[in-house]
């Protein structure tokens, strides 16, 4: 009887192809469209990305300029931008002409603004006939970046706001405010620390990308397939081991990425062939695939990258954020575990017997190494290190933990990959926080912040 109970796991059961173009159109639904290049120009977006990096990581410890840094930040998300997503789905396989162009012209906007930036910023109220015309070509730019790496909601949004700001004396109370032209318009969100260098910018350039190349770093040493190991090891032995462990692999990979959707497929490719083998249908399947992943966006220590804003924003410490989000996470997992037993009784599941070649004290002796940063975030955070300097030696010691095993040492070649990864999965989150600046720009210009609670009241009766 024990036996019958039993099942081994599954060789036979695979994803198949349309199952994975499916799952790669909702990626690029939901992350942007990616270009595929190889040759030189892969070199070049390579050493361009793993230079951003480097700027970014030096900055943790070094010191530069508050202005001069988010310029840079955004110079480098555009120029990259354009050259790693395509205007159209068809072209995703060649860089065009026009894609060139629209990578330079992000260059040049910046390089304008940082010659002489002191100068820049004292003629925001006063622009120029050259301020104007680069602040617009850096306004349709954040549209277009935006456009290409999130979709059409955000630029719409975004475009809304901007006439909103021109509008404002043709629309009745209370929406009604003075209006603006477009060089009082251009001078708050380009040559102030106000619009698309505002405090979404700053969140991207000093907390976001480290968090990203930080989360690079364990991916390319292998501790995602780790995380997964490690939940098979110590989950398996019951007939709810197959969506127990869904659900812990979950947390642990998501955790660090801050990405549902990158941790449902990832872990989908792995975990699926599990949970048919056990019993669980084609929608029960995903459906716990998807709870698990989604749970990223509310997990310590990144959060999706909202504990960052929530941080800058509410201006509380980043470490009360985790603390705070520590509730709600163990709730929102707890209860997926509650479901597993649910289903483990409605479906009929059945336990899972995988190979494993080591057991879990084998696998944390031998790769329990990959926790150390984990750790050591909350800790250095406790002591009294900000978040900066906290992820920025956590990652200093993701890559020297990873010469603890060979497979695992981040060598120059796999150094270059999590430098290039971490560089690359910043520039849609980035580019969308440029566009919410000029959002925000626009509702501190207009007052519109100060009066919404109004209303909201007049509206409520």
């Amino acid at each position: 009887m024990e036996e019958e109970k039993k099942a081994t796991a599954p060789q036979d059961i695979t994803i198949g192809e349309e199952a994975l173009k499916e799952a790669e159109k909702y990626i690029e639904e939901e992350e942007g469209v990616s270009r595929r290049v190889s040759g030189k120009m892969d070199y070049f977006i390579t050493g361009v990305a793993v230079l951003m990096s480097l700027v970014h990581l030096y900055a943790a410890i070094g010191v530069i300029m508050t202005q001069v840094l988010r310029g840079i930040h955004v110079m480098f998300v555009l120029f990259l931008s354009f050259l790693v997503f395509p205007s159209l789905k068809k072209f995703r396989n060649r860089i065009l002409w026009y894609d060139y162009i629209l990578a330079l012209l992000g260059i040049v906007v910046i390089l304008y603004m940082l010659v002489d930036f002191e100068d820049f910023i004292y003629r925001s109220v006063v622009p120029n006939a050259w301020d104007k015309v680069f602040g617009v070509i850096l306004i349709l730019l954040v549209l277009e970046a935006t456009r290409r790496s999130t979709g059409w909601i955000m630029p719409v949004i975004v475009i809304a706001f901007i006439v909103y700001a021109f509008v404002g004396p043709e629309l009745p109370k209370p929406w009604t405010h003075r209006g603006y032209d477009i060089d009082r318009l251009v001078g708050h969100m380009y040559m102030t620390l106000e619009g698309i260098f505002g405090v979404p910018i700053d969140v991207s350039s000093t907390f976001i990308i480290l968090f990203t190349i930080w989360g690079a770093f364990l991916e390319f040493s292998g501790a995602g397939k780790f995380f997964i190991d490690f939940s098979f090891a110590l989950m398996g032995g019951k007939p709810t081991a197959a969506g127990r462990t869904v659900t812990l692999a979950s947390f642990l990979l998501g955790g660090p990425s801050g990405s549902g959707v990158a941790t449902t497929v990832t872990l989908g490719s792995v975990a699926y062939p599990m949970l048919a083998k056990a019993g669980y249908n084609r929608d029960a399947a995903g459906g716990l695939l998807s709870a698990g992943g989604i749970g990223a966006i509310l997990s310590p220590p990144v959060l999706g990258a909202a504990a960052f804003l929530i941080a800058e924003f509410l201006k509380i410490s980043y470490l009360d954020v985790i603390i705070m989000a520590c509730i709600p996470t163990c709730l929102y997992y707890w209860s997926i575990f509650l479901m597993v037993e649910i289903d483990a009784r409605k479906f009929g599941v059945k336990e899972v017997a995988f190979d494993r070649t080591y057991s879990v004290w084998e696998l944390t002796r031998l790769y329990g190494f990959h926790f150390i940063s984990l750790v050591a975030i909350v800790v250095l955070m406790v002591v009294g290190f900000t978040p900066i300097m906290a992820v920025f030696w956590a990652t200093v010691l993701t890559f020297a933990a990873s010469f603890l095993r060979s497979e695992c040492g981040l060598f120059p070649s796999k150094l270059i990959k999590a430098l290039k990864g971490g560089a690359i999965g910043v520039l849609s989150v980035a580019s969308t926080c440029a566009a919410a600046g000029i959002i925000v720009g626009v509702v501190t210009l207009t007052g519109l912040g100060l009066k919404f609670s109004s209303i909201i009241i007049a509206y409520a009766g």
